[in-house]
């Protein structure tokens, strides 16, 4: 038998063990959740821990002995974003008096909102880390984890955390929404379909489980977080009008003359600094803006804490500074690793190929959809940005690396968490519910895989 024990900010924790471990699961059982983009594979080297005074990966690093582990010097609480912004609407909760809850489960974060009836308030709110992060940082990932045996570890640590919630605030019904994927999760389903062509949901929910209710998902990569993020928008009561969930899946609809269209696309989570060399969340001590004054590159961090890495709204700024220095050109091509300032944290080369590949996703989804409408730009009433990541980005930023569209700045219209804005709206109306059904279903989806369009478009949003 040997002991394993954690100190943390709170004290220490100690636990035995009689055969080898895993280090990244001796950190689970005693509840600490890391950020573990790669899945456990070892290669996004973000679960860095010090044990017995030495730096290991925690997912790799198997232990047989008595082992310390300092934990005291990480710090994974991520910002997350529970705010969104809805237009004004009539009240026809789902319950007489009481309590409900609306839940917003995203990939890397979960949101949540207590109402109190018949008043209508909300009495709290606040956002966590999803817990199945430490099972991969996408949808993608969490599939294949499923796939090889995982997905009761994906439903429990989900269910876990919902539990909690409702144990604590004691719902009568709750709005639960999320991403086709995350909704298969919470539910137990299998998503084996869908990481094979045709990418086959077991369903597209729109449904009432016992107490909660599951608005209808479009397809299979988009979810029912963009049906309830339209909903908050308000987008559908306009002549032509885009929105976009910028996250590690890009998902977005498009409306035009009461159709609406979506799509989409593998971004991948180097937005929320997976797969970058000193990539962050949005933790203290990230970068989370820089910007050039009098020549010079500066800096700004999450909490003004020192800096130890950098999160995706900061990688977005940096790349723009560095094209307009001229320290990278059009084709993302640089001398060699570049420090902000002197942050001691580097953007590489690697890094700017891997945002490369992500904005070209998401751009070449915007520019592909409006193809297919046949709208051009200016047309458009509004551009809503929805979701954490594209709640904080400088869109000025985001369309120097053209990421967004140059032609739609003065129409960007940030909305927060839009998907948890939405399911509140459900939650406090019951029109709601229907109507979410209804522009689940109606919803037409492009498929980008074999989009010729798309795929040419991709080729030459790479360039900056």
């Amino acid at each position: 038998m040997f002991c394993v024990t954690v100190k943390t900010a709170n004290g220490e924790i100690k636990k035995n063990y009689d055969n080898e471990i895993l280090i990244s699961k001796a950190l689970d059982d005693v509840g600490i959740s890391q950020h573990r983009p790669c899945g456990g594979k070892g290669t996004c080297k973000k679960c860095t821990v010090n044990a017995n005074g030495k730096d290991v990966l925690a997912c790799i690093t198997y232990i047989n002995t008595d082992t310390y582990i300092d934990y005291t010097l990480k710090d994974d609480n991520i910002q997350s974003l529970t705010d969104g912004i809805t237009k004004d609407f009539l009240k026809k909760p789902i319950i007489d008096e009481g309590r409900a809850l609306a839940i917003d489960i995203g990939t890397t974060t979960v949101a949540w909102y207590v109402f109190e009836f018949p008043k209508g308030e909300i009495i709290a709110k606040g956002g966590v880390v999803n817990e199945q992060s430490r099972f991969g940082a996408d949808v993608i990932s969490r599939i294949e984890y499923a796939k090889n045996g995982g997905l009761s570890d994906l439903k429990d640590s989900i269910n876990s955390q919902i539990d909690e919630l409702i144990k604590k605030y004691n719902p009568k019904k709750c709005v639960i929404t999320g991403n086709t994927v995350m909704l298969h999760f919470y539910t137990g389903l299998s998503t084996d379909k869908m990481s094979v062509f045709p990418f086959t949901p077991e369903t597209l929910f729109g449904e009432w489980r016992d107490d909660v209710y599951l608005p209808g998902c479009m397809s299979a990569f988009v979810g029912a977080d963009i049906t309830t993020a339209v909903i908050a928008s308000n987008m559908t009561n306009e002549k032509a009008s885009f929105l976009v969930d910028i996250g590690t899946n890009g998902e977005m609809a498009l409306w035009n003359n009461d159709t609406l269209i979506c799509c989409s696309t593998a971004a991948g989570p180097a937005f929320e600094g997976a797969g970058i060399k000193y990539g962050l969340p949005a933790v203290k001590g990230a970068i989370n803006t820089v910007y050039i004054e009098n020549g010079e590159i500066r800096y700004t961090t999450i909490d003004n804490e020192k800096p130890k890495g950098i999160c995706g709204s900061g990688i977005i700024d940096a790349i723009a500074c560095m094209i307009e220095l001229d320290i990278i050109d059009e084709t993302g091509y640089m001398d060699d690793d570049f420090e902000i300032a002197d942050s001691g944290v580097y953007i590489t080369v690697g890094d700017i190929r891997s945002i490369q590949l992500a904005k070209s996703a998401l751009r070449s989804g915007i520019d592909t959809l409006f193809y297919e409408s046949g709208l051009s730009y200016d047309e458009v009433e509004s551009f809503y940005i929805a979701g954490g990541f594209g709640n904080f980005i400088n869109k000025e930023s985001a369309a120097k690396i053209g990421l967004i569209p140059a032609e739609i700045l003065d129409k960007v219209k940030t909305i927060g968490n839009g998907a948890g804005a939405g399911a509140c709206m459900i939650v406090q109306n019951t029109d709601f519910l229907e109507y979410s059904k209804k522009l689940s279903q109606d919803a037409e989806t492009v498929n980008l895989a074999d989009n010729p369009y798309f795929i040419e478009k991709y080729i030459d949003n790479m360039m900056f």
